[in-house]
């Protein structure tokens, strides 16, 4: 860049001259600055564009993760309340079958007393017999 300075310093003889030289110098500075500015400005602006396309991207992504979560989220429900089910009915069946497993154990214990005291009946009733018997056949001797 040139200065407005000159290095000679032989007078102002031509002094229009010199005002046409230090406007096209200042108009070309003023120039070489407004493009400087513009191709900065350019960098800045692209950059932000970038930027704010990168979050709109990342907003869409969001946007589909969080959907996906909520789906994640819907089924797990889903899936411990019909597990939470299938355990309740697993539980109802469980309890009937201890039910129906006492009621027959009581069942089998009376049948139990009921064939012990059978045979009890029933040695009561063989001794009777063997001792009628016995008499029976004592009494036929004489």
């Amino acid at each position: 860049m040139m200065k407005y300075s000159h290095s000679s310093v032989a007078g102002h003889v031509h002094l229009a001259s010199d005002l046409k030289g230090s406007v096209k110098l200042f108009r070309a500075q003023r120039n070489f600055y407004i493009t400087s500015f513009s191709i900065f400005l350019a960098f800045v602006i692209r950059r932000l564009v970038v930027m704010i396309i990168y979050q709109y991207e990342l907003e869409l992504k969001t946007t589909k993760l969080m959907i996906a979560v909520e789906d994640k989220v819907k089924k797990y429900k889903t899936t411990v309340n019909s597990l939470n089910t299938e355990q309740e009915n697993t539980l109802e069946v469980c309890k009937t079958t201890k039910n129906k497993l006492e009621l027959v154990e009581s069942s089998l214990e009376e049948q139990k007393s009921r064939v012990k005291e059978l045979e009890e009946e029933a040695t009561m009733w063989r001794l009777k017999y063997e001792e009628l018997k016995n008499t029976i056949d004592g009494h036929g001797d004489n």
